[in-house]
């Protein structure tokens, strides 16, 4: 797989010429080929990247269940204040607890806070609003005090990718009082709407790239099946009729892109409704960069929206 020209970052650009060396190992999200959809799923899902890194004296993790669903809690060892209920990435069909690992222990050391990864259902069995309910859930859970974990007076909600959809969802929801209250939602390369093929970025992104227009319009096909009724807005955010009264947003977009544009148009209507909004795009990087292996992009990024994160759990 040649390496889209757009993605200029050094060290990201690297990484992805490894994995295009490697013939089976490109990231999950390159899903443009061609081929029975049962087989694209069991591969995605097979993704031998995906480990959990050990704790170390930074950060300890601990599994957890609640509500038969498999939980991780991330804890900062020099302490915490907060806790983030996170949807991991993978296009609503693939991902579970180590696909985010590193990413999720990055942000917990980037922002004080405690995360709290969700092994949520996945489409196409159980398609939307399964995973959102999962989160729902997890949310829940956190806000009784997950056995004296958690303070349940300081919770947000964060995702990427898929998961920043569902977290997106989530905290409309709790907006509205139909979940528990929260202090923030960080929104990762998020995606916020159904495919849209006349976005700029869908028209720039088509090739050679960890997710693409096509790759997106098919997990979205898996994920709300009923493409001829109405887009619910629980899986599109973007389209909700009002968002003023949010939580405090933190958005991060990659350039290099198909959602770079429905994201920062979130960033934007949120703004607008004075919702206060942290929205950061990264040039020259591809979708995935949060999770590729520690990376300046990644760290860099997560340094820039920590404050925000630390200042709604102050």
């Amino acid at each position: 797989m040649p390496v889209h020209p757009a993605i200029t970052d050094p060290a990201v650009r690297a990484h992805l010429e490894r994995l295009a060396a490697r013939a089976g190992t490109i990231p999950s999200g390159a899903t443009d080929a061609e081929g029975d959809d049962a087989a694209r799923i069991a591969e995605l899902r097979a993704n031998p990247s995906w480990v959990r890194m050990p704790d170390d004296e930074t950060l300890e993790s601990i599994d957890l269940d609640a509500a038969g669903r498999g939980l991780r809690l991330y804890r900062p060892r020099a302490g915490h204040r907060g806790t983030l209920v996170f949807a991991h990435g993978g296009g609503w069909v693939a991902g579970n607890l180590d696909n985010n690992d590193a990413l999720c222990r990055a942000l917990a050391l980037a922002t004080g806070t405690q995360v709290l990864s969700v092994d949520y259902r996945l489409a196409p069995e159980h398609p939307f609003p399964a995973g959102l309910d999962d989160l729902d859930r997890a949310l829940r859970f956190a806000a009784s005090g997950a056995d004296g974990l958690i303070d349940p007076s300081l919770l947000g909600v964060a995702g990427h990718s898929a998961g920043g959809n569902l977290a997106a969802a989530l905290a409309l929801r709790a907006r509205d009082g139909r979940a528990p209250g929260i202090r923030c939602q960080v929104l990762l390369c998020p995606v916020l709407d159904a495919p849209d093929p006349s976005r700029p970025s869908y028209r720039a992104h088509t090739d050679d790239l960890p997710l693409t227009a096509r790759g997106m319009e098919w997990y979205w096909g898996l994920y709300v099946p009923d493409a001829a009724g109405a887009v619910p807005v629980e899986a599109a955010p973007l389209r909700a009729p009002e968002v003023a009264g949010s939580a405090p947003a933190v958005i991060v977009a990659a350039a290099v892109d198909p959602l770079s544009d429905e994201a920062e148009e979130y960033a934007d209507r949120l703004t607008a409704s004075d919702v206060p909004t942290t929205f950061v795009r990264r040039e020259g990087v591809p979708h995935l960069f949060l999770v590729f292996p520690s990376t300046p992009a990644r760290d860099e990024v997560l340094a820039q929206i920590a404050p925000a994160v630390r200042a709604a759990f102050a």
